[in-house]
């Protein structure tokens, strides 16, 4: 699939409540289509996994679709530590850093590196994906250190901030 074709996709499959919706409720996106996350799963399913048509994705900072499906057809094996902190700085909402935890960082051998290196971040957006990214790697079962984790958790908690501290409770109590 190109990119022209993945838009196409999105254009067919366009929900106008549901951007109204994500609208009014503060996405920050200019352009929203309204998918939701199975159509998109779906689209990138079709699309398979191709570097470059992600890059182009995830350059397109002003759709919400094109962010989300990005790291759903990025290559695990062709994903950099390096391009990793690029997409994570780029962070603009919850909703990406979930995607991009869930569908790629996770899979990733440096996933521990990462979650720990932004644990501390002065951006509440970037410790949220840390905690994102902790808890997708405990549902994996992927063998990290405890005891980095809960004083991370319990770290994030006494910030008492209102976006991470429902995920640095549960993984204190994990």
């Amino acid at each position: 699939m190109e990119l022209k074709d993945i838009k196409q996709q999105f254009f067919t499959y366009r929900n106008g409540m549901l951007a109204d919706l994500l609208r009014s409720s503060g996405d920050a996106h200019k352009v929203i289509f309204g998918l939701n996350l199975p159509q998109i799963i779906e689209i990138a399913r079709i699309a398979g996994k191709d570097a470059t048509l992600a890059e182009q994705l995830w350059n397109n900072i002003n759709t919400r679709e094109s962010r989300l499906i990005a790291p759903m057809i990025y290559p695990i094996e062709c994903f950099s530590i390096e391009k990793a902190h690029e997409w994570i700085n780029s962070i603009e909402s919850t909703e990406v850093a979930d995607i991009l935890c869930h569908k790629l960082l996770r899979y990733c051998n440096y996933a521990e590196e990462l979650y720990i290196s932004y644990s501390n971040s002065p951006s509440d957006i970037l410790r949220y994906l840390a905690l994102r990214l902790a808890q997708n790697l405990l549902v994996l079962d992927i063998n990290i250190n405890r005891a980095t984790l809960y004083r991370i958790a319990n770290s994030e908690i006494n910030r008492n901030v209102a976006i991470t501290k429902t995920l640095a409770l549960e993984l204190a109590e994990s």
